[in-house]
């Protein structure tokens, strides 16, 4: 009896049917989990990359502009468009923040895009926020 127990124990350790699928069900959610987190983080990164390209082209476009009106004009529609391309974009803004006075030539300028978006996996909302600083170079001199 013993022995009969001893052999058909041996057999079920040994027996390899099914082990596939034993091996699918303890590896896919792992697999499945690297997935989700791979998509998030590919949305993620590349809409940091659309804001700080937004930025740049907001404060590039900005400093040749002779007066604040057009700089904040001209920034606002080449940014926006730029944050347009983002993934799963909801909301979105430029701003311009000028720094060390008023608009004169050699003052610094901030362009700051930010961006809320859902991740493509979770779906959960993700915010953020990009700034681009720059000289003023064309502003109009006022006598």
């Amino acid at each position: 009896m013993r022995k009969n127990l001893h052999q058909r124990l041996h057999t079920l350790i040994h027996d390899e049917r099914g082990s596939q699928l034993l091996e699918f069900i303890l590896v896919f959610p792992l697999v499945w989990l690297l997935i989700v987190f791979s998509f998030d983080q590919f949305s993620i990164l590349y809409n940091k990359q659309k804001a700080l390209a937004a930025a740049y082209e907001a404060g590039r476009i900005a400093a040749v502009q002779p007066n604040y009106g057009l700089a904040a004009y001209y920034a606002k529609e080449r940014g926006e468009a730029e944050l347009k391309e983002g993934v799963g974009v909801a909301d979105h803004d430029i701003q311009l923040k000028i720094r060390g006075g008023g608009w004169k030539k050699g003052n610094h300028i901030s362009a700051i895009a930010s961006m809320t978006f859902y991740l493509l996996a979770t779906g959960k909302k993700y915010e953020l926020t990009e700034s681009y600083s720059m000289m003023i170079e064309n502003a109009e001199d006022k006598k």
